[in-house]
């Protein structure tokens, strides 16, 4: 197929794509605004060099529904809450690109899928050069992690024109894989599952007070009480909001834990959402370890035991030695497979506080699912039972740990995430602010009926 009429197949098919994925996606996650302030700014050339947005996370969290909503916002002129005519977007003037490996079949193999397609879509739909371009084009690539040199195509794009605005979204790997010119050119942009308020606007249309989440981080972190009262208050309407649509605020937060961390688990019977989990989870280690780090064929199944062991371990912290020696993986291969799967943000690691380990005190590392929906997935499939208290305070500590964890990489600062390994005070949690050092102590209680 030509590059002209494959680009003007892709033009023509993006409405019929955009109005299939957002049919039931009525609700927008926080990063769609700022996502549309960059390319507001853009379009009226405030923007800077905020022309590139690499947003990247684990599979199955909605990365295509969001390329578009935004794709369906630019075709209104929608940058605010608003449809403005004004302000609508040409249908011609933005290409949606899935660079999935039957497309990369379809062309002619070359360096960089992203950006021949870019540069003959300027040559052949806008007849101009990409140097010569003198119109606003708004680009989106899905799956870029396909085109293994994606990175320096960003940047070439970036350099050769200034009205050309780059999304790229990918899985984990896509971040690891940028190379300091283009890391400098861009904005990353990782996306997480769903927070429990999220879960709620999408399944129950309850909305929070405007501010919330801000006034709760800054609560935690700053021990600012300046907005307490607004917070009590916001709390107490989401509780009433809940209560008033016949729901209890219990069953609605263990039905977040076990299904809400993806948006296909609302909708879909606890069998079928953890079956695609699990084909989830498949992928990654098929698809996008190898991404990260070459391992000897015949790895995936000592990737996914290590997996499995993490899933199903007591709760505490896990040795690597004893991982190691239970599974028959030499220690240096465990942990370089669960350095790998962190990369993938499939898990993630706490480590025991410093000053403790000092103290004579030899603790292995606490793991965690990036969401406990996934925990619950493999425990369930396994013929866990999930309802028990044991495991339900599990996923519990899982559950706070991952709103921990995301709230680390949510701040402005990078806050370090630890855990008290010692018995005399055995904290679940400790924030350490890794300017002052200062430690906030974290400490999570489940009551069990």
């Amino acid at each position: 197929m030509e590059w002209k009429d494959y680009l003007q197949e892709r033009i023509n098919a993006a409405p019929i794509l955009a109005k299939e994925f957002t049919k039931d996606a009525w609700m927008e996650r926080a990063i769609i605004l700022r996502m549309m302030t960059f390319a507001h700014s853009f379009l009226e050339n405030r923007g800077g060099d905020a022309r590139i947005i690499i947003l990247y996370g684990l599979r199955g969290i909605g990365k295509t529904t969001i390329l578009f909503q935004i794709y369906k916002r630019l075709r209104d002129g929608n940058f605010f809450g608003v449809i403005n005519p004004s302000k609508q977007i040409p249908q011609e003037n933005i290409l949606y690109l899935s660079i999935d490996q039957a497309i990369l079949s379809t062309q002619p193999k070359t360096q960089s899928m992203i950006y021949d397609a870019v540069k003959h879509y300027c040559e052949q739909i806008h007849n101009q050069t990409l140097e010569s371009l003198d119109k606003k084009l708004f680009i989106l690539i899905d799956e870029a992690q396909f085109d293994k040199q994606w990175a320096k195509a960003a940047k070439s794009l970036f350099d050769a024109s200034k009205n050309v605005f780059i999304v790229i979204t990918g899985s984990s790997a896509l971040a690891l894989n940028i190379d300091t010119d283009t890391a400098r050119r861009s904005i990353k942009e990782p996306l997480f599952p769903l927070s429990f308020m999220e879960y709620q606007v999408i399944k129950n249309k309850i909305f929070p007070t405007k501010g919330t989440a801000d006034k709760l981080k800054k609560l935690i972190l700053q021990n600012d009480r300046t907005g307490v009262g607004e917070l009590n208050d916001s709390i107490k309407k989401i509780h009433d909001d809940i209560q008033r649509k016949g729901l209890n605020l219990e069953n609605e937060l263990n039905n977040y834990i076990a299904l809400g961390g993806f948006p296909y688990g609302i909708q879909a019977t606890k069998e079928v959402a953890y079956r695609r989990i699990v084909d989830m989870i498949n992928r990654i280690v098929e698809r996008d370890v190898p991404e990260i780090s070459n391992y000897e064929t015949g790895s995936t199944p000592q990737i996914m035991r290590i997996i499995g062991a993490i899933a199903l371990k007591p709760a505490g912290e896990l040795s690597q030695t004893k991982l190691s020696q239970s599974l028959g993986i030499s220690s240096a291969k465990v942990n370089s497979m669960i350095n790998t799967l962190e990369k993938t943000h499939l898990i993630f690691t706490i480590k025991p506080y410093l000053e403790a380990k000092s103290e004579g005190l030899s603790k292995g590392f606490k793991y965690y699912f990036m969401s406990s929906t996934l925990l619950s997935a493999i425990k369930y499939l396994n013929g866990t039972t999930t309802s028990s208290p044991e495991n339900k305070s599990i996923l519990w500590e899982n559950a706070i740990a991952a709103v921990l964890h995301k709230l680390c990489y949510t701040t402005g600062t990078i806050y370090n995430l630890l855990y008290d390994p010692r018995k005399e005070t055995n904290i679940d949690f400790l924030l350490q602010n890794p300017i002052s050092g200062e430690l906030l102590p974290i400490e999570v209680h489940l009551r069990i009926k």
